[in-house]
């Protein structure tokens, strides 16, 4: 009796101790996220095309997007395929401001930690070992990185991704489609996520082979007829986003490595953040390779490889996915068992060193006051954009615009004689961060403000000798 009694004291703590950790960390992801976006460091470029989608489906509009081929604007699916993003509209039923978009992704990690701790409540004896995943899963570098930047529709993917397994665990099919298919509708290319799951449901030792091979089925018939009908239909053309093959056969191995300092590094990084548990993981085994496949070997972009931005984000789940199921089976064996507690203790100071001292954690921001300070030095933009005129097409730049999802707003566009917006507003200080300026380059917006400065079609008001604002007469 008085070890029960323990026993559930201990497991009172440890719940404590998570459930506070998770909100802490919620917390600090929002407050980061929140002071970026009045600091101006967010960018429409990711931030303001899925805020103004969401915003849009929230007063039952159709998402058209003006900046996806100004002024008229294309329907937003014709870049990616995102209809899951309609279970996000209730948050704009309690406000209007956009920032609220940053708030609801914090809150969706949050909770997909929480589910992430009632799955270990099932599957791990120890609670060290327990602690240990969850302090993994939201220690991750390469999530914080996904909450730093802006908003993204695969970081909301987490969430019903960690249900779906909650429901793989609970045998509650049911949810289970009912996850599956909330996680394809945030993106198009999530098939791949669904095959990885459903190879993960025949791999495993509770092998469930119809429920897998179904999961396969649905997956790839969710890629082909969204990659190759949908959005090509609605945007008249091909699919913008093809794979970037081999040309020959080694490069599909060499490509998953080199270069070295950008792609070894982000995985050897991921396996250590959950303690190297996840290469033990046979069933876990595709989805692991089929993310590094899309990334590092069918895709050119630099910014992919890191661990930056937010195509980290789903690694998250998927290696929790992977260490739960390597203790399940460690566990059983008595004398192993015994080390687990060592091996989550361990796992615990990697994950503090990568985070304070090697990588540096930008959700550390959330207990700087400079931090703050750098959001109070910012008044002058807020200034500037309290001064931009409510009406008419306006066109700025890429980390103003996302103060002006709703409303007619496009990013700054060479051909602007052709497509006569009502207002321009450009912000031309020198030293600012070069996406600023995002898709034209510093010195093309100085042309650019040449060019408007000389037609007679605007007239210029000098807010500041750095900030003007043309109207169209």
């Amino acid at each position: 009796m008085k070890r029960n009694t323990a026993k559930n004291k201990i497991r009172l703590v440890e719940q404590i101790f998570i459930f506070a950790f998770i909100t802490l960390y919620t917390l600090a992801a929002a407050l980061v996220s929140l002071h970026r976006y009045w600091q101006y460091n967010a960018f429409w470029y990711d931030f303001g095309i899925f805020e103004e989608t969401v915003w849009k489906l929230s007063r039952l509009q159709l998402p058209i997007i003006l900046n996806l081929h100004p002024p008229q604007g294309r329907l937003v699916w014709i870049d990616h395929f995102n209809p899951s993003s309609v279970i996000l509209t209730p948050f704009y039923w309690i406000t209007d401001r956009a920032e609220i978009i940053l708030i609801a992704q914090a809150l969706f990690v949050g909770l997909s930690a929480g589910i992430a701790y009632f799955i270990s409540l099932k599957t791990i004896k120890n609670g060290l070992v327990r602690t240990s995943l969850i302090v993994s899963y939201l220690g991750f570098v390469g999530l914080q990185n996904a909450l730093f930047t802006d908003v993204h529709n695969i970081v909301f993917a987490v969430l019903p991704l960690m249900l779906a397994t909650w429901a793989i665990y609970n045998k509650k099919w049911k949810l289970f489609w009912l996850f599956l298919l909330l996680v394809l509708g945030f993106q198009e290319n999530m098939a791949a996520i669904g095959v990885g799951l459903g190879l993960f449901l025949i791999l495993r030792k509770e092998r469930n082979l119809k429920i897998g091979l179904l999961t396969i089925v649905l997956s790839l018939l969710w890629g082909i007829f969204t990659i190759k009908l949908i959005i090509p239909f609605l945007k008249g053309a091909s699919y913008s986003y093809q794979p970037f093959m081999p040309v020959v056969w080694h490069e599909w191995i060499t490509r998953f490595f080199l270069p070295a300092n950008m792609k070894l590094k982000s995985i050897l990084v991921t396996l250590a953040t959950f303690g190297f548990l996840p290469i033990g993981s046979i069933s876990t085994a595709p989805l692991i390779i089929e993310h590094y496949l899309e990334r590092f070997v069918l895709n050119a972009a630099g910014t992919r490889w890191d661990l930056g931005f937010h195509y980290n984000a789903l690694l998250s789940p998927i290696m929790f996915l992977a260490s739960v199921e390597v203790i399940r089976r460690l566990q059983i064996n008595k004398k192993i068992n015994k080390l687990l507690p060592l091996w989550g203790l361990l796992t615990i100071f990697i994950v503090i060193f990568l985070h304070r001292f090697y990588l540096h954690g930008p959700l550390m921001l959330a207990t700087h006051p400079i931090f703050y300070e750098h959001t109070k030095r910012s008044k002058f933009m807020s200034d500037f954009t309290s001064a931009i005129p409510k009406d008419g097409l306006l066109m700025t730049q890429n980390n103003i615009a996302t103060h002006f999802t709703h409303r007619k707003t496009i990013l700054l566009n060479k051909q602007y004689d052709k497509i006569q917006p009502d207002v321009i507003a450009v912000d031309v200080r020198a030293g600012q961060n070069a996406n600023n300026f995002f898709p034209l380059t510093p010195s093309d917006s100085q042309s650019l403000v040449a060019s408007i400065s000389a037609d007679p079609n605007y007239s210029k008001n000098i807010f500041t000798n750095d900030q003007l604002i043309f109207m169209r007469k």
